[in-house]
C-alpha cells in the first residue's frame, strides 16, 4: 500500500494532465529520440492485461526472486504494463536513467492500483 496521500484537487490534475512523463533527458533506443512517454492506458483492454502478463514472464526469465504471486509489486511487471501503454519495449524501458525509470513505472503503479 502506498503511503502516497492524493487530495482529490490533485488527483483531477492528474487524470485532466494524463500520463505524459517527461524525460530527465533526451533517451534514444533504436534510432528514435524520445524526450517524452505518452502511456495511454485507456486503449488497453482485456486482452491486453493478459498479453502485459505472457511479456512479464518472458522480461524476468533468469532473474533470481520474482515471485508471480507478488507481480503488482515487482517493477518489471510496472515497466511491461508502462511499455504496453507506451507502445514501446519493455527493454527500452529498462534502460532509461533511473530517475525516469521510476516515475514511469510509477505511472504504471498508480494505474494498476486504481489511483488515476
Amino acid at each position: 500500500m502506498s503511503d502516497k496521500v492524493v487530495s482529490t484537487e490533485n488527483l483531477e490534475e492528474i487524470k485532466k494532465a494524463g500520463t505524459v512523463i517527461k524525460l530527465s533527458r533526451p533517451f534514444t533506443w533504436e534510432d528514435q529520440e524520445y524526450k517524452e512517454l505518452v502511456l495511454d492506458f485507456e486503449r488497453l483492454s482485456g486482452d491486453s492485461i493478459m498479453e502485459i502478463e505472457s511479456d512479464f514472464m518472458d522480461f524476468v526469465i533468469g532473474q533470481k526472486n520474482v515471485f508471480v504471486k507478488f507481480k503488482n509489486e515487482h517493477p518489471a511487471y510496472h515497466a511491461v504494463t508502462a511499455a504496453k501503454a507506451a507502445g514501446v519495449s519493455p527493454f527500452m524501458l529498462k534502460k532509461l536513467p533511473a530517475r525516469d525509470f521510476l516515475k514511469v513505472t510509477g505511472a504504471a503503479k498508480d494505474f494498476l492500483t486504481g489511483l488515476v
